[in-house]
């Protein structure tokens, strides 16, 4: 410790980023009677998770649902955070060309691109495929949720490795496209190859398809409830948390994590640190490249990231109940066409009119989230970063400039005219409006680029499995691990709240966890030797 700087007492663990991972991460660590701190960088914990009020109107910043899989209840059970809300079961509606379809089935979701594209036999083979990965599904997920056992049984080990061959398959970014070969239709083809985030596999493009109809949820009161009462439990637990609190390092000496160095210059020591942010950051400026093998670093400079978004926040002249009835479900999702658009750096001003737009109102989780008389609406749609010079601002690190204030509107109100398709006249009845870009992502989550779920969804034979698999909790500093979607693929909600319990367990030395990363190193090995 460098005179002048202040320790503000020794703590067992800090945990770095009150995201999902690290808020379970940290409250796992105080339930065992560890001194943790917790540092956020934001103003408020979630991250991805958050959200926020504007003149009375509340938004879901990022995620405006989730699935449990089997992972996120038990977990929230677990932590005594469940019963504290009440969860809806999310609907999803899907406003193609011609159809229109509330999703209850898988065979109502069949039907509806039946309907879509008639006579064409390679539909059913697609979805006969898809209805394996459901049985799959429900042989591993209980209704309720499956509970993580502390000490996985060895029938649990055998059924998760019997299914591999099925996963490598799976797994295989290609599989998807020459599954899809047997659709007739050349619009219809391309669209099921390329659905969702860029060359997903097809079992992430299958369970699309089961957590719509039967595992996507909503806390009643919004995400940032949800988030707020993850903090509440780790302060009841002695936790402390500190907002506005970014880290600039992590404290090493003779290979051993000593704690943080926070962005104001404060050294804060710890017996361990976790950290549950960008990895990109994490191995070039947190930690530094020096600490990891070189062939470890190539690997993390050559990975992708998955797409990032824009996000339109319309406050309404319409009662919620009203647009309830209107949208009929919490999400719907509307197609202008068939191409499947990713806006990129590359596009052209109008990319964003041609693609998909997700509708989701947060009025369907209870009264009281948006003023008498109105309600709150939140347009989706993937985009990039880097589209049109960094959305007219130059670059990505720098201040927000006229010309990109006026663009994001500009491009916002693309999305307003798709979504009129569910809402006719939704123009004229706004009564606020704002736009996160993948811009905006970036500065409130510190993820590169804005990106949604961690590193892209296609893995190549030169993935970013390493030594330990697919979960890379275990870092080459000892006292130091990792959590979040980025340190166990693939990333999303499921992933990154199982790796704050992972990642807690390793700091608590709970050894069973290690049967997890042997699995997940098995799978990574298997993928490679097809």
């Amino acid at each position: 410790m460098r005179e002048g700087k202040s320790a503000r007492g020794k703590y067992d663990v800090i945990v770095v980023g009150g995201g999902i991972s690290g808020l379970t991460c940290a409250n796992y660590l105080a339930r065992a009677g560890k001194k943790v701190l917790l540092l956020e960088q934001s103003h408020h914990a979630g991250g991805c998770m958050s959200g926020f009020w504007r003149e009375g109107f509340y938004f879901d910043g990022g995620d405006q649902s989730f699935e449990s899989g089997g992972v996120v209840f038990p977990i929230l059970k677990e932590l005594g955070v469940y019963d504290l809300h009440k969860w809806e079961k999310v609907g999803y509606r899907i406003k193609t060309l011609g159809q229109d379809t509330v999703i209850t089935s898988l065979d109502s979701v069949e039907e509806h691109y039946r309907r879509e594209f008639p006579g064409d036999p390679g539909i059913g083979v697609v979805f006969n495929e898809v209805r394996q990965f459901y049985e799959f599904m429900d042989s591993m997920v209980e209704p309720a949720g499956v509970k993580i056992a502390d000490h996985p049984s060895a029938a649990a080990i055998f059924k998760a490795v019997k299914t591999m061959p099925k996963f490598r398959k799976w797994m295989d970014p290609d599989y998807r496209t020459r599954l899809c070969q047997a659709i007739r239709n050349e619009t219809a083809r391309k669209w099921f190859s390329n659905y969702g985030y860029e060359r997903m596999p097809f079992f992430l493009f299958a369970a699309f398809w089961y957590m719509w109809v039967k595992d996507y949820w909503y806390p009643a009161g919004g995400m940032q409830a949800f988030v707020d009462s993850l903090v509440a439990k780790l302060t009841e637990f002695q936790g402390e948390v500190r907002f506005k609190t970014g880290v600039k390092k992590i404290l090493v000496a003779d290979g051993r994590a000593e704690g943080v160095v926070t962005e104001s210059g404060e050294e804060i020591p710890a017996g361990q640190v976790v950290y549950a942010g960008d990895y990109r950051k994490f191995v070039f400026d947190i930690l530094g490249e020096s600490c990891f093998e070189p062939a470890w670093v190539e690997k993390i400079k050559k990975q992708e990231y998955s797409s990032s978004m824009i996000a339109v926040f319309l406050g309404l002249n319409i009662p919620a109940e009203e647009l309830k009835a209107i949208m009929r479900t919490h999400h719907v999702i509307r197609f202008p066409n068939f191409e499947i658009v990713t806006p990129g750096r590359g596009s052209d001003r109008d990319v964003h009119t041609r693609t998909w737009v997700e509708l989701s109102s947060p009025n369907f989780g209870g009264p009281g989230l948006s003023p008498p008389g109105k309600s709150s609406l939140v347009l989706q749609s993937f985009s990039s970063a880097e589209f049109q010079n960094f959305w007219q601002n130059g670059g990505d690190s720098l201040g927000r400039t006229a010309e990109y204030r006026q663009f994001k509107k500009e491009i916002g109100m693309h999305l307003v005219k798709n979504a009129e398709a569910v809402i006719p006249g939704l123009s004229e009845k706004i009564a606020y409006m704002d736009v996160g870009t993948p811009l905006s992502i970036q500065r409130f989550t510190r993820n590169t680029l804005g990106a949604t779920a961690g590193w892209s969804y296609a893995q190549s034979e030169d993935s970013l499995a390493g030594k330990y698999g697919y979960m890379q909790i275990r870092t080459p500093v000892r006292g130091l691990y990792t959590s979040g979607h980025y340190c166990f693929w693939p990333g999303g909600i499921p992933s990154a709240i199982a790796s704050g319990k992972f990642a807690a367990n390793f700091v608590l030395q709970k050894s069973p966890y290690r049967q997890v990363e042997k699995l997940s190193r098995a799978a990574a090995i298997f993928k490679r030797t097809r």
